[in-house]
Formats: structure tokens, C-alpha cells, sequence
């Protein structure tokens, strides 16, 4: 079996979230002791895991997915980083040194650091590893099909093999000097917007960087098209860490289990799934509004609501635990919260105003 076959069996076996489940946590919601809807986003929450878990939620091991890889358009002078930065954040996060770690520590959740294409190799003996980064996509395509299709794999083989290990929450991750750039070329292409449009700072640059990062990616989407189908665009535009993080979410939704969103590249990676197979969105959770345009244009465009607005632009995946705490959360308070006969009330005298 070749990998395109492959890839065609995992998106076979994706179906929509259970709608009768889902209309059934919705009730179990609307049966508590206060207005209707009253909790807001947390009722949504819950109906969504309520569909997903027909016994009972279970949400107690959790996991982040961090791939790192670098990117060559950084020769472009996209970014004010140097590309070693990939591999030595990388390895700040494997050791416990990085925000990303604190933030899951405190929300009880576990790491795992995948290497899908650092340029400096961070394990010496990694299945994981596709390329020593992408090449550069102002010259050339930055992947081939093959290897963007092998990329996709990782991610499903790795996210798979923790599901298996008894991992029921997922988040995605990533690091990699310049991903900002890929990721604005990704969704300029795939929307048909121009890359000024969607072109932010990244982790910082300045004005003029700016705007030079917004000609390059715009010269790299006009240099490639057309493109045949999602694939092919980001094998010339893309990244591999947001290809890492589509077989994560399409093992998520083959195996019906949440995956949690974190900033730009996590979301960029989500649209490339949802081109793939648009059922994926019935599994995500979007955790907080990345200050990156491109984000609010796909969030939008994929008709998403994040649960947090924290001005946040760390990447490494740091979104997702926040978004795990406010999950578990919900379980526990919703699970908790006595029904309007045993709160003694009335649901009549509650008018519905969603």
C-alpha cells in the first residue's frame, strides 16, 4: 500500500459526531437548575465530549503533540530568529524549560515532543524525522507530495500509538522558526486571500519585515499555483510541523476521541484536515485567539468559537492545557449541578433567549 492509499483508508473511516449523543447532551444541560444556556460555552463543551464518550467522559489522561520542524524560506530573511532557535527551543521543551511545560504541569497534562523535520536532528534514532526542514518555497516546492503525505503519517502513527496507550485528550503543538510565514502562505492559498491580509508579526519583527515577509509569502502562493488539491498546495507552500498535527486530528476523528486547537499553525494544520475531510470539525476545540490575522479569518471562515481571548502568541502548543482545564471544568460542573426538581424550580419560569 502506497501512502496516498493509506491516507485514503484513514479519511474513509471518519463519520460525523453521533447527532443523536450530541442532541442528548444538549438536554442533559438543559435539565440543570438555572436559565437555559446559562453556561455558555461550557454547555457546548460538554454536549460535544458527552457525544464522544458513550459511557462516561473520561478526559483524565491528556497529551500535547508538539512537532518541530524547520522551514527554508527562513533564508528569505522572514524572520528575526535565527533557524537554530528551532532546535534548541525544541530541546528547552523536552527538558521542562519552556512555558508550554508550566502550563501543562499545573493542568496535569503530559508532552510529547515529535521531531518531524528539525534541521539539526534532536533524536539520534527517529522514525519521526521526514526532512531536515523543508526547502525553501520561494525557489521550489517546499516538500514533495510523498514526503508531505509522510508527514500526515507520522502524525496519525504517533497520535494513534498514544490513543493506545490510553490517551483521550489531545492537544497540537508545534516549533519551528518561520512557521508563521508557512502558515500564511497555506491559508492565503487555500482561501484566495492576499498574504498582506494575513501576514502578522510572528514572534516579532518589524515593519519593515513585515512587509517584506507578506511580498515573499505572495510571490511564493503566485510562483506555485495552481494547485490540484490541498495536498499539493501545502507540499509547495506548507510546513511540516501543521502536516504533523493533520494526522493527529484525523486520528483524533477516527477514533472520535477531542482534539484541542492551540494558535496559527495548529489552526492552519486544522483547515488542511478539514479540506481533507470536513468531518474533523466535529472533534476540535479551538482553546484561545491567536493575535495573528490569519487566525480570526479561519477561525471565521471555519465557523469556530475559541473558548479564550488571552492576547497570547507563545505557539508550543501552550493554548491547550488552559483549554483541557476549562473542559474538565465543565465535566465536573455540569456532572455536579443539581436539575430543576432537585433544585425545587420551575423550568416554565425560565424563558430561553438563545
Amino acid at each position: 500500500m502506497n501512502r496516498q492509499e493509506e491516507l485514503n483508508q484513514i479519511l474513509d473511516k471518519i463519520v460525523p459526531i453521533n447527532a443523536t449523543a450530541l442532541e442528548e447532551g444538549v438536554k442533559v444541560c438543559d435539565h440543570l437548575a438555572k436559565p437555559l444556556g446559562a453556561l455558555g460555552k461550557m454547555e457546548k463543551i460538554y454536549a460535544k465530549l458527552y457525544a464522544m464518550f458513550p459511557n462516561k467522559i473520561q478526559l483524565s489522561k491528556k497529551i500535547v503533540m508538539i512537532y518541530v520542524a524547520d522551514n527554508g524560506i527562513c533564508e528569505e530573511g522572514i524572520s528575526s530568529n535565527p533557524i537554530e532557535t528551532t532546535f534548541i527551543v525544541a530541546n528547552n521543551i523536552r527538558n521542562g524549560k519552556a512555558g508550554v511545560c508550566n502550563i501543562a504541569e499545573h493542568a496535569g497534562s503530559d508532552i510529547c515532543v515529535i521531531d518531524i523535520g528539525c534541521k539539526s536532528q534532536i533524536y539520534s534514532d527517529n522514525p519521526d524525522h521526514v526532512l531536515h526542514g523543508t526547502r525553501n518555497m520561494l525557489k521550489e516546492a517546499a516538500m514533495t507530495r510523498e514526503e508531505a503525505i509522510e508527514a500526515i503519517l507520522v502524525g496519525y502513527r504517533r497520535t494513534v500509538e498514544k490513543i493506545n496507550q490510553g490517551y483521550t485528550l489531545f492537544g497540537t503543538g508545534e516549533m519551528g522558526v518561520g512557521n508563521t510565514t508557512t502558515s500564511a502562505a497555506v491559508i492565503a492559498a487555500t482561501l484566495g486571500i492576499p498574504a498582506q491580509k494575513v501576514t502578522g508579526y510572528g514572534a516579532g519583527v518589524t515593519e519593515d519585515m513585515k512587509a517584506h515577509k507578506a511580498a515573499v509569502i505572495q510571490e511564493a502562493v503566485t510562483k506555485h499555483a495552481p494547485y490540484s488539491d490541498i495536498i499539493d498546495l501545502v507540499s509547495k507552500v506548507g510546513g511540516l510541523d501543521m502536516l504533523g498535527m493533520v494526522g493527529t486530528y484525523l486520528a483524533c476523528a477516527q477514533y472520535q476521541l477531542p482534539c484541542v486547537i492551540d494558535g496559527l499553525i495548529s489552526l492552519t494544520g486544522f483547515l488542511i484536515a478539514s479540506q481533507l475531510k470536513k468531518e474533523v470539525v466535529d472533534y476540535c476545540f479551538p482553546s484561545h485567539c491567536s493575535t495573528e490575522p490569519g487566525y480570526q479569518i479561519v477561525s471565521d471562515y471555519l465557523g469556530l468559537s475559541p473558548m479564550l481571548q488571552m492576547d497570547m502568541r507563545l505557539g508550543e502548543g501552550s493554548g491547550c492545557p488552559l483549554a483541557f482545564f476549562l473542559m474538565e471544568s465543565s465535566v465536573y460542573t455540569i456532572e455536579r449541578m443539581p436539575t430543576f426538581e432537585e433544585g425545587k424550580l420551575d423550568r416554565d419560569d425560565y424563558v430561553d433567549i438563545r
